[in-house]
C-alpha cells in the first residue's frame, strides 16, 4: 500500500486541524489540586508521581479516536482492490464500502496535557484498513492495515498496537505484527500490517458478524512511558453464508446486490431486459424495483416456472415465428426470481433485432401484447445469447452470493 502512504501528506492539515481544535483550545476546566479527568480528550490517565513525564510538567496523558473521512489521495492504485476506498472523500466516514470491499479509517489522537489541562504535545495518527472479501477462501478475509503519522508535537514517541474481535460466527486472526508494538517518533513514518477473520457459519445458513477494533497506545518519554490507554472502534456489518456455492464465503451486506449485461456480449438477450425495465410499468429489476431471488426446493432450477412461461397453453411460445436463427424464448423476469414464473398469457412477445451493428431498445419490435402494466416479456432471443446470460445470471449469485430472497438489481451497459 505503498501509494496509500505517500497520499497521506494531503490530509496533513486535516490531522492538524483535528489536533489543534480538538486538543488544543480545550480551557483550563479544573485546578491542579482537582485532578478530575480531563473532558474532551479521549480516555486519560493521570501521569504517575514522579515519573519522568510528570516532571516534564504533563499530568495527564490521553488518546481518542474520531472516525476519519479522508479526501482522495493520489497515486496508482495499491494491489489490494478495496485500497482505493481508503481515498475517498464521502459523506460515509468512517466507514467506505460496496458488496464485495470495504475500508475502515479513523484517528488516533494522542495528548499531553498539563496540570492546567492545556495540551503540551500531542501526535495524530491515520489507521486505514481495508479489505477485499474474497481475499482468502472459505468465509475468511483478510484486511491491509495502513498506519501512518501525520502530525507529532512536543513528544517523543507514541506506540500503538492493533487488534480485532469480530461477533457471532466468527473468530478474528491474531493481532497486527504479532500483538507488538508501532513505534513512531517523527510525523512521516508509517507501518503496514494485516488482521484477518474466519466465520464459522455452517452448511445451509448464513449469519452477521462485526469487527472491533482496539488499539493499544500509550506516550512515550525518553525517559518513561505512560500508562496504556486501549479506545475502540467498529467496523462495517458482514454477512456470510454457506448457501450459494460448494464455499462457504462473505459480503457487506448494506449494499443491493447486482447482476450486470452487458449488450455487447449478450446482443438481445440484454435488450429484451432492458426493453422490460424502461417500457412495462413494473420496471423490473431497475434500481427503484429491484428483483427478488426465489429457490423452490421442489424446483430448484426453475424448470417449471419457466415452462410456465414460455411453453403452457393457451400462448405457448412458438419459436422462428419472427425469423430469429436459432430462436429461443428468454424471460423476464427470470423464472429464478420472486416476480418470475408467470403464465405466457399474461407477457408481452418482442423480438429484439440488431441495427445497423449496434444492439438497443430502438431495434425492438411488440409481437403480441401490447399492456404496459403486463408482468412479464417473452423475448425471441438465440439460444447461445440466452444460455450465456442465464451463466452470467448463475456467476453474479455465486460472485455476489445473493441467497434465496435476497433482493438483487439488474443492470444493463453498452
Amino acid at each position: 500500500m505503498k501509494p496509500l502512504r505517500r497520499g497521506l501528506a494531503a490530509i496533513v492539515s486535516l490531522a492538524l486541524t483535528a489536533a489543534l481544535c480538538g486538543l488544543g483550545t480545550s480551557p483550563a476546566t479544573a485546578s491542579p489540586a482537582s485532578r478530575t479527568t480531563p473532558q474532551g480528550h479521549g480516555t486519560c490517565t493521570e501521569t504517575a508521581p514522579g515519573s519522568a513525564l510528570q516532571r516534564r510538567g504533563t499530568a495527564w496523558t490521553c488518546i481518542k479516536t474520531e472516525p476519519a473521512a479522508a479526501p482522495a489521495i493520489p497515486g496508482p492504485t495499491p494491489p489490494n482492490p478495496a485500497a482505493e476506498l481508503c481515498t475517498r472523500d464521502e459523506k460515509e466516514g468512517a466507514i467506505v464500502s460496496d458488496r464485495l470491499r470495504y475500508c475502515v479509517r479513523h484517528w488516533v489522537i494522542y495528548a499531553t496535557l498539563d496540570v492546567e489541562e492545556k495540551v503540551s504535545g500531542y501526535a495524530t495518527v491515520f489507521v486505514a484498513a481495508a479489505a477485499w472479501m474474497p481475499s482468502l477462501p472459505h468465509a475468511q478475509w483478510a484486511e491491509d492495515i495502513e498506519i501512518s503519522v501525520t502530525q507529532m508535537s512536543n513528544v517523543d514517541e507514541v506506540t500503538l498496537a492493533l487488534s480485532s474481535t469480530c461477533s457471532g460466527q466468527c473468530v478474528a486472526g491474531p493481532p497486527a505484527w504479532g500483538g507488538a508494538p508501532a513505534r513512531f517518533t517523527a510525523a512521516g513514518q508509517h507501518k503496514s500490517g494485516s488482521l484477518t477473520y474466519r466465520s464459522t457459519v455452517g452448511k445451509g445458513f448464513h449469519s452477521t458478524t462485526q469487527p472491533t477494533y482496539r488499539v493499544t497506545g500509550s506516550i512515550v518519554d525518553t525517559a518513561g512511558e505512560s500508562a496504556t490507554i486501549k479506545p475502540e472502534w467498529w467496523g462495517p456489518e458482514v454477512r456470510c453464508d454457506h448457501e450459494v456455492d460448494q464455499w462457504a464465503g462473505c459480503i457487506v451486506p448494506r449494499h443491493t446486490a447486482k447482476v450486470t449485461f452487458s449488450k455487447s456480449v449478450y446482443h438481445g438477450a440484454a435488450v429484451a431486459y432492458e426493453w422490460a425495465q424502461k417500457k412495462l410499468l413494473g420496471h423490473f429489476g431497475d434500481a427503484g424495483h429491484p428483483l427478488t431471488r426465489w429457490v423452490d426446493p421442489l424446483d430448484p432450477k426453475a424448470k417449471k416456472r419457466r415452462a410456465l412461461t414460455c411453453d403452457r397453453a393457451p400462448d405457448p411460445f412458438i419459436s422462428g415465428a419472427t425469423g430469429v436463427p436459432n430462436d429461443s424464448c428468454d424471460e423476464y423476469p427470470f423464472a429464478r426470481s420472486w416476480q418470475g414464473g408467470n403464465p405466457g398469457t399474461q407477457c408481452v412477445d418482442i423480438t429484439p433485432r440488431q441495427i445497423g451493428g449496434v444492439w438497443d431498445i430502438a431495434g425492438v419490435t411488440v409481437d403480441r401484447g401490447t399492456p404496459p402494466d403486463a408482468p412479464c416479456v417473452r423475448a425471441h432471443v438465440d439460444l447461445k445469447d440466452n444460455e450465456e446470460a442465464g451463466g452470467e445470471f448463475g456467476r453474479a449469485v455465486k460472485s455476489d452470493r445473493i441467497i434465496d430472497s435476497e433482493a438483487f438489481i439488474v443492470v444493463i451497459v453498452p
